[in-house]
């Protein structure tokens, strides 16, 4: 695959792959921050429907 290239160029490139670890470190704490925004929407919605539907 051509989209793998990145990561074995990473290996020769030292400011490429300081930007890959960063973004792989990043994920996790936007997975929770996704999940919280989820949890508020769904809350929203719930209250939307008991006020207005």
């Amino acid at each position: 695959f051509r989209l793998l290239r990145v990561f074995k160029l990473a290996k020769s490139w030292p400011t490429l792959n300081l930007l890959i670890s960063i973004m792989g470190r990043t994920m996790g704490a936007l997975g929770n921050l996704t999940f919280v925004l989820c949890i508020i929407i769904f809350i929203f919605a719930v209250m939307g429907m008991q006020l207005f539907g």
